[in-house]
């Protein structure tokens, strides 16, 4: 009798230990789903603003939208069910759990799926902290607004003319009012690896031979083995020391910007002043826009002037850059365009396309059209007037005219190729009524790659369906 009252009791206690326990559970795993889902709640947010912005990885972001949303749907019932008691709680409890974290897990891979357009190291470090809610959704939140900020993808929302307006813009961003000489980048060949080797330690015999030598094998180092460009500075040092006008360009190229070397505007306008003593008329300009930049403009714009005189475009177009910033003289955008366009028709890329950015500086809206037509209304030559009636087609909104014209400027093969392959690839996408009217912008993009810098920025975030079709096609 006594023995089943003690084993009675014993099992009684041992039940309500263990009610006890799974009533401590269930009171820290519903505290820990609160907890959550306020992470949850920035999280969400934070995703739906990523998934409104970019265009890439968006059935991800759709998937961690809904997890999320039926956590909430969960995270309601379990609550419900907690305040009334029920015995069933505990399994809501779990799934809600479950929910979340795999919200979390999905939201982690969304950011770090993002990665490839835009941000890489803080759409990595968002997805890996993911596994921490509480570090994920702040760097979430974070990532939502550098996006907004200055991603690429922000802009190509598809519709209308958002590819063309993408590119017009991008163009625009980089080709501002800058200084420019005359000087040309250097021409290296594609070589392998081997190739490379042999090229060099061919150019390192002979660089005993004299300055020029050795200056071709510095540059040589800078273009195929930059991390030895400390070398590469010792050498164009020496070949300065017996006055070889190209390096003394470069050391002052150097310190002017601080590339490879740290900036000093002493040292730059010793070299120039070296080279210009030589007779080197770009190391004139570079030494003028030192002067011009950094606190000596009447020397800058003396030099500016009597290089114009002589018939120097780079010099006039400075000029112009100055009229247009308000440098030595007040601002006056009028008296800069008739310089650009002086220079344009001379043949002056970099003047045709400074007015090329300024006339499709916000051209998507409708209030700037006055200025646009200040900027276009002008006779301009070749080419570049063929880009420009392309320009007023698109601001017009006549995309197969538009289209036209750039394919027109394609067939002239000039400097405008690149950029005209882009717009003609741009346009059929935004505009094109058939599939594969979309398909053929997207080839005529990708043909731009080796001629326009940004066409492989446009060309990363057209869908990937059309980028496939594009792949059939060539088949």
């Amino acid at each position: 009798m006594f023995g089943f009252l003690n084993s009675s009791i014993t099992v009684g206690l041992l039940s309500a230990l263990t009610a006890a326990q799974a009533g401590t559970a269930l009171y820290i795993m519903f505290y820990t789903n609160l907890g959550l889902m306020l992470c949850v709640v920035i999280d969400l947010t934070a995703i739906i603003v990523l998934c409104k912005k970019t265009s890439c990885a968006s059935v991800m972001g759709l998937a961690t939208v809904i997890v999320y949303a039926f956590g909430l749907v969960v995270f309601v019932v379990q609550l419900a069910l907690y305040v009334l008691g029920q015995s069933v709680t505990i399994y809501f409890v779990y799934i809600c759990l479950a929910t979340l974290g795999s919200g979390f897990i999905v939201g982690g891979i969304y950011c770090i799926m993002l990665s490839r357009n835009s941000h890489s190291a803080l759409c990595i470090a968002t997805g890996v902290f993911h596994l921490i809610p509480p570090v994920g959704c702040v760097l979430s939140a974070r990532l939502s607004y550098r996006i907004h900020r200055d991603s690429t993808v922000e802009k190509l929302v598809y519709n209308g003319y958002a590819f063309t307006y993408a590119k017009l813009n991008s163009f625009c961003e980089h080709n501002t009012a800058e200084f420019a000489d005359m000087s040309g980048e250097e021409d290296f060949e594609n070589l392998s690896k081997k190739e490379i080797k042999a090229k060099l330690k061919a150019l390192k015999a002979e660089a005993h031979n004299g300055p020029k030598e050795e200056f071709d094998y510095a540059a040589a180092l800078m273009n195929y083995a930059p991390h030895k460009y400390k070398a590469a500075l010792k050498l164009f040092e020496r070949s300065a020391v017996e006055d070889y006008v190209p390096a003394l360009f470069n050391l002052g190229y150097y310190h002017e910007k601080g590339v490879y070397t740290k900036l000093d505007i002493k040292k730059a306008r010793a070299f120039y002043t070296r080279a210009a003593e030589k007779g080197d008329k770009d190391a004139r300009l570079r030494l003028a826009i030192v002067n011009v930049e950094h606190d000596q403009i009447g020397e800058g714009l003396k030099i500016f002037r009597q290089e114009e005189e002589s018939g120097n475009l780079c010099a006039k177009y400075n000029l112009g850059v100055c009229q247009e910033r308000g440098i030595g003289n007040p601002e006056d955008i009028e008296k800069a365009l008739e310089i650009y366009t002086e220079c344009a028709n001379a043949g002056l890329y970099v003047a045709q396309r400074r007015i090329f950015s300024l006339a499709n500086k916000n051209i998507s809206s409708p209030h700037n059209y006055a200025f646009f037509r200040f900027v276009t209304d002008r006779d301009f030559k070749g080419d570049f007037a063929v880009m420009i009636k392309g320009l007023i087609k698109i601001k017009k909104r006549l995309a197969a005219d538009a289209a036209d014209c750039f394919l027109k400027a394609v067939k002239m093969h000039g400097k405008w190729e690149g950029v005209a392959r882009c717009l003609v690839g741009t346009l059929y996408i935004d505009c094109g009524k058939q599939l594969q009217d979309r398909v053929n912008g997207t080839e005529y993009i990708k043909s731009a790659f080796e001629l326009s810098p940004n066409a492989r920025d446009i060309y990363s975030v057209i869908p990937k369906s059309l980028k496939r079709q594009a792949n059939k096609s060539k088949k």
